[in-house]
């Protein structure tokens, strides 16, 4: 986020950039109408301009997927079942009409995700996780949620949890 200044309802105050075409924060840098920082392609980036955290075309009116750093996200959850060929990709079937399965006959992209007739990726309850504007032509999924930086829902991470307490 930029710095700002808020009005009397805590809501940020953005300034109009010279050219009016654009936004800034208090220190001269460019935002979106959300108040996040971003590069000249309008992707949201970090406050030292080193890191691209969201792709533009992730953005849906200038907010990136809703998570944080509470958010529980298991990764298995939204992938099929399948083997990796030596170079990690899955190795999937093809139904009859020729649209990739998992082993269990569940559809999936290419990516090896469990996806609805529409091609969002879906759970395995058939929760939507992610539209196609959150996907690359690919099919895959934006960098931070495949990355591990999201809290998994799993009995070990609950394990790693309590023994740092205990540590501590």
């Amino acid at each position: 986020m930029g710095v700002f200044n808020k009005d009397g309802n805590h809501k940020i105050m953005l300034i109009q950039s010279k050219d009016g075409k654009n936004f800034e924060d208090n220190n001269g840098r460019l935002v979106n109408e959300k108040g996040y920082l971003i590069d000249r392609n309008g992707n949201v980036i970090d406050a030292e301009n080193k890191k691209v955290w969201w792709l533009l075309k992730h953005l849906k009116h200038g907010e990136f997927p809703k998570i944080f750093p509470y958010t529980k996200f298991n990764i298995k959850n939204i992938q099929g079942d399948f083997d990796l060929d030596p170079l990690g990709n899955p190795i999937l079937e093809k139904d009859g009409s020729g649209h990739p399965i998992d082993r269990q006959g569940r559809r999936v992209n290419g990516r090896g995700y469990l996806i609805d007739q529409e091609g969002f990726i879906i759970d395995k309850r058939g929760k939507l996780y992610f539209d196609l504007n959150t996907q690359d032509v690919e099919g895959e999924i934006p960098a931070v949620f495949r990355t591990g930086l999201l809290k998994s829902d799993t009995a070990s991470s609950l394990s790693r949890l309590m023994s740092e307490i205990v540590r501590n």
